[in-house]
This record gives structure tokens, sequence and C-alpha cells, in this order.
């Protein structure tokens, strides 16, 4: 055979050996698995595609805001209000005792009835300026309603004062159209209707205020002349002043003291203890 011929074949062998040897390389590296360290176990593959299994979660439950009782509406003794009980607009009723003095002597008083007229009672004025009329201790009840707004007080008062005094006190000789007459002051009423302006001032529960008062008093009283009766009145007015404090003792309930000083007028002095209802 001819040397040429079997190098042919030879060459070719080692060229196709040539080129599969890479492919198969390849093939075996893409297709096995890699070789795992010693001692690890392989992993299953229905473990790795399994998914993972979460925890049973539980059923949520609804969570209902706690309920809470209203607050209990402020006591008295804990008012909000920044003014404090005594202060603020407010209208006031008050009732109290009242105790005085008053002086009839400068008084016009005129005859209105009586069996004493046939004798000249009429005419009688000497009496008046002798006592009970010229210094009269009175005692009595003092009822006033009242209007504050902005610190200014505004007063309508009715008073009921009652002349305390001894009858024999009042009994001595008296000309009467020429003849001395025996003259006693059986009794003797006033009532007292006032007004009033003035101020104050609140702190907390106390008030401190001050009127003006001006009032339309009427007086009556019954003389006695030799038995005869003689009946006289009189209207006048008086003007005095007013200081005095309020304590509360509740938002609505109060007492309070005032002293007054008569100016013109019958007034001399008075003084009040009252107590009274308190609105806002």
């Amino acid at each position: 055979m001819h040397p040429r011929s079997s190098l042919l074949p030879s060459l070719a062998t080692f060229v196709l050996v040539g080129l599969a040897a890479p492919a198969l390389a390849l093939g075996q590296t893409e297709g096995s698995p890699e070789p795992l360290p010693p001692g690890e176990k392989k992993a299953d593959p229905l473990e790795v595609a399994a998914p993972p299994t979460t925890p049973q979660q539980q059923p949520q439950t609804m969570q209902v805001p706690e309920q809470r009782p209203p607050p209990p509406p402020p006591s008295y003794e804990e008012d909000p209000d920044p003014e404090g009980w005594a202060g603020g607009d407010h209208f006031e009723f008050t009732m109290g005792f009242l105790a005085g003095q008053r002086s009839y002597s400068k008084t016009s008083f005129k005859f209105e009835d009586g069996a004493a007229e046939g004798i000249g009672g009429g005419g009688l004025v000497a009496p008046f300026v002798k006592p009970p009329f010229d210094a009269a201790t009175v005692l009595g009840l003092r009822y006033d309603l009242r209007l504050v707004m902005s610190h200014i007080r505004m007063t309508v008062g009715f008073d009921v004062p009652f002349p305390t005094y001894k009858a024999s006190d009042s009994t001595a000789m008296y000309a009467v159209s020429g003849v001395q007459r025996e003259v006693t002051v059986q009794s003797l009423s006033s009532k007292e209707l006032r007004f009033g302006i003035g101020g104050e001032y609140a702190w907390n529960k106390v008030a401190l205020f001050a009127d003006l008062l001006g009032g339309v008093h009427w007086v009556d009283t019954e003389l006695s002349i030799d038995g005869y009766t003689a009946n006289y009145g009189a209207v006048s007015f008086a003007f005095s002043g007013r200081a005095g404090a309020r304590a509360h003792v509740r938002k609505w309930f109060f007492a309070s003291a005032t002293g007054e000083v008569g100016i013109i007028g019958d007034i001399v002095w008075n003084a009040e203890l009252s107590v009274g209802f308190f609105v806002k």
C-alpha cells in the first residue's frame, strides 16, 4: 500500500477527535450537577420546589374603644367661672333686718281726721319737735331688688321701720287754741320706698359696694288730745349713703351687712343684716 493513502485516514481521525473533545466537555459541565463537599447531603428536588410554609394566622378581633362615663358637672366648690361667685352681671333679691334712727322734727305733719278737730287739733305743731319725733329708734324689715351690670348697681327697695318708744314718755301739756291740754302720742309708723345707684367690686366670693339712696317716706301718727283723737300724716324725701359687703356661701345664696348714714331728710343712720338670692 502506498504510504500516502494510510496517512489521510489518520489525519481525519485526529481532526474529528480534536473538534469533538471541547463539545463533550461542555456538555458534561452543563448537564451534570456540581460535586458536593464531603459530608453534605444533596437537596431533594421536591423539597426545593415546595413553597415555604407560614404559621397559621390568628383571626383578628375588632378593638372596641372603652366607653368612659361623662364627667360630672362642676360643683359649686369647683366653679369654673373666672369671675367667681360674686362677680359678673346679675340680679339680686335680698331680705333682712333693719335697725336705725329717725328724726321727724323737720317733717311737716298735716291733720287728716279725728275728733280733736273741733277743739283745734288741726293747728297743733309743738308735739312734733319733741320725743319720740326728734329721735326715734326704729326696728324693722328691709327688702331689695337689684340689677348689677358692669359693676354698676341699680336698686329698688322697700323698708318697714317700726319706731320704738313708750307712750307715757311722750305725754306733755301743750296749748291748743289757747287752752292747755294733755297730748300723748298713741302711735307712730313709717313706710319707705327707696331707689339707689352705686357701684361694687367683686373678688371671688366677696363683693364690696357703695350706694347713694333716695327714698319717699310716708309717716303716720295718732295723737290723743284730752282724750280726743287726731290723726296726722306726712310725705317726705330723704337721701342717704350706704356701704357694705356681700359674701357668698353658695353661688346663688349670700349674706350681706351694710351701714347707712343720712344726708338729707329724716334718716339719721341705719344698719342692715340680710340674706339674698343671686341669679346670673
